[in-house]
């Protein structure tokens, strides 16, 4: 007997047929047909979701029927699920702590990489045919670089190690980490201002919320060497997006790397992708095979547990009160 309707994204098959034997399954890519991911949302016990965004008025139509939002990242996006609704509406929402990491922290370093020895300009260059032009296509190397990492958890930790392993000085920003901890890892702790006026790359890995939305912005921007880059690989709206536009446009600093945007997928016509000192690539950061299978399972878990009528492993912390109302 099946524990209910579930509405997913596209998964592995292998995580699609071990859901198929204890719930009924609504498969719906969320960027590929929205209008029917918003209906169907509704009308389901659970939602498994990567990118799917879940809202206040979804959650409010399901009248009671929605138990459980299981995400498959380390991070739950507010612009994706609506948190507050969430806890009003004692609707669980789960993450993966932790299972995207290495695959996160891979990127970063591959875009570093990317940014420092301008790969995909001198990618383009050959394949168009002008080989000649590789002297525009001088690097600086990594060793002896300052890597500045704005939020040491999972994934800012093993950027950290990978950066020890380039020969690069690391500098963390994080308020509420101890010190020892930074300093355990051959890194020094500064205040925001002080690592971005100190860094050759600066890295983000923290989440989105009130007080991180908006984080570095014009001030925060103006901060940085002219030859400084700068990369987001945590969520769009932590960097301003029209402040970045500007420093970038007028050369001010060297680069960035962009994996997550304030809007996904951006708009056509989005002027950060029109400039040539910016690498950007559709959210990425998760997109492996071990972070998925990590990722998939572990949420399809979860929500076999919910509609079991226990309580989930990783439930994302809504506060106390809710907590308690839910079923144990």
């Amino acid at each position: 007997m099946s524990l209910g309707r579930v509405l997913v994204e596209e998964f592995q098959p292998e995580v699609f047929r071990w859901l198929r034997e204890r719930v009924e399954l609504v498969v719906v890519n969320p960027w590929v047909e929205p209008e029917r991911w918003e209906i169907e949302a509704c009308r389901v016990d659970a939602v498994i979701s990567r990118k799917g965004k879940i809202t206040r008025e979804q959650m409010e139509k399901a009248g009671g029927r929605l138990k459980i939002i299981a995400r498959t990242g380390v991070g739950v996006d507010p612009s994706r699920v609506d948190l507050d609704a969430a806890k009003e509406l004692k609707v669980w929402v789960t993450n993966q702590p932790g299972s995207n990491a290495v695959s996160v922290a891979e990127l970063v370093f591959g875009q570093i990489i990317a940014l420092a020895r301008h790969t995909h300009e001198a990618n383009r260059a050959v394949k168009d045919n002008r080989w000649s032009e590789y002297l525009k296509f001088t690097g600086t190397e990594l060793a002896g670089k300052t890597l500045g990492i704005v939020g040491m958890g999972n994934i800012g930790a093993r950027v950290a190690l990978r950066a020890r392993a380039f020969e690069m000085a690391l500098l963390v920003c994080d308020p509420y980490i101890p010190e020892s901890h930074v300093t355990a890892l051959g890194g020094k702790w500064l205040d925001l201002n002080d690592l971005l006026a100190e860094s050759d790359f600066v890295t983000i890995h923290c989440p989105l919320n009130r007080e991180t939305k908006g984080m570095i912005g014009a001030a925060e921007l103006a901060l940085l060497k002219p030859s400084a880059y700068l990369l987001n690989a945590a969520r769009g709206g932590i960097v301003d997006e029209h402040e970045l536009l500007q420093v970038l446009r007028r050369k001010r600093i060297a680069g960035a790397a962009v994996d997550v945007m304030a809007e996904e997928p951006p708009p056509k016509d989005h002027p950060l992708l029109n400039l040539d000192n910016v690498l950007c690539t559709p959210h990425l950061g998760a997109m492996t095979l071990e972070a998925a299978q990590r990722g998939e399972w572990g949420a399809a878990e979860e929500v076999i547990r919910v509609l079991e009528g226990r309580r989930p492993k990783n439930p994302v912390d809504l506060g106390d009160e809710t907590r308690l109302l839910m079923p144990a």
